[in-house]
């Protein structure tokens, strides 16, 4: 067996932030985000780790399915909707809570046929996201033809705030004070927090009395996998703890010259002599071809930086002149000595879509 990478995935810091994120929302429920393979992190270990989530938050349908096959029987919220009678029946046969977005799904409904069907929903608002959502002018016909529906059991008010990254930004007041007026007296169940709310925006899940007579919702993602959904706060001072340990070994040592290059296209020469190791891991994997020279990885305790192009199953690192490295030590790609954060710095994507990234023939280890 050749040696390949494999993602430990925490258990314990995994439920530390659950628990965290749970603290400071207060008597919010917890709609946990499993999309994108619990954002490369394992949907079936991720479900069967969160056994005090209220809920989960899927993108897909065959997402809905593997949760249902794995016996999950609490709510489980399908945020793309439906956009055929066919997906309609489908997520109704997986007890899924829809999300509705636009008019057509609601003519959809009111054309369905389908007799003793009770479906639970949400109405998603587009207060400002411009993706999805019922525009505002369009809110309370769409509230008023859901509540004539016999199939429709109950449903709850969502949206999405655009820039809650930012807290200095004045369109999250905005966005939150159109969806104040709009939930004033509604009688069921609302939702407006993803991660960056939630840690930049606690006290108005915690403090501030929203006037609606159900409960409200929280929808944490990536600081539930520990990495901050922050551009200027690091996950650490959110006392978050990340959950994937993203690792490989070193499967090659080798003396490099002065002048010579690295790699495909020869994008790197090397500046002195030093030594290169070679670690199993490359694009294949997830480890993305955007991650540039310099990009930092951790050999036995020491940050050693990535040299020339990221290959399907291989990169190089300069392990420096006098190294007393060797062939199968352990190269940690990302995690807690190495936030994934700090790796996004060197490529052109977030830490968001690497760690959803990491491919299925990535072995996840739980401990």
């Amino acid at each position: 067996m050749t040696s390949s990478p494999y993602a430990y995935i925490d258990k314990h810091a995994l439920k530390h932030n659950f628990d965290h994120l749970k603290a400071i929302s207060g008597q919010a429920k917890v709609m946990c985000a499993v999309k994108g393979n619990a954002y490369g992190h394992s949907i079936v270990d991720t479900t069967n780790i969160l056994t005090e989530a209220d809920g989960f938050a899927v993108a897909r349908l065959s997402e809905a399915k593997i949760l249902r096959d794995l016996g999950i029987d609490r709510p489980i919220t399908l945020l793309g909707g439906f956009t055929t009678t066919e997906e309609l029946r489908v997520a109704i046969d997986l007890r899924c809570d829809i999300v509705i977005h636009n008019i057509t799904q609601i003519e959809l409904l009111e054309n369905t046929t389908t007799p003793k069907i009770s479906i639970s929903s949400w109405l998603k608002i587009d207060t400002g996201m411009n993706r999805l959502g019922i525009k505002i002018t369009d809110v309370f016909d769409a509230i008023s033809r859901l509540e004539s529906m016999n199939i429709i059991a109950k449903f709850g008010l969502m949206t999405h705030l655009s820039d809650a990254e930012d807290k200095k930004s004045k369109k999250n007041s905005i966005q939150l004070d159109l969806f104040k007026g709009l939930t004033d007296h509604f009688s069921g169940d609302i939702s407006f927090a993803n991660s960056a709310v939630i840690v930049n925006y606690d006290e108005l899940i915690k403090d501030y009395k929203w006037n609606n007579k159900g409960d409200i919702w929280i929808r944490p993602g990536i600081a539930l996998y520990g990495i901050s959904p922050l551009a200027d706060i690091s996950a650490k001072q959110l006392n978050l703890k990340p959950v994937m340990q993203f690792v490989s070994k070193l499967i090659a040592i080798r003396p490099i010259l002065k002048g010579e290059c690295v790699g495909y296209n020869s994008t790197w020469v090397a500046k002195k002599d030093s030594t290169l190791g070679v670690v199993s891991v490359g694009y294949g994997d997830g480890y993305s071809k955007s991650i540039i020279s310099g990009g930092p990885v951790v050999v036995n305790g020491r940050k050693v930086p990535l040299v020339g192009l990221v290959s399907m199953d291989l990169i190089a690192v300069d392990l420096g002149s006098n190294t007393d490295d060797y062939i199968g030590d352990e190269v940690i790609l990302w995690g807690e000595q190495l936030p994934v954060e700090e790796v996004a710095h060197y490529s052109n994507l977030t830490s968001y879509a690497l760690v959803t990234g990491v491919s299925e023939r990535v072995e996840r280890r739980i401990h």
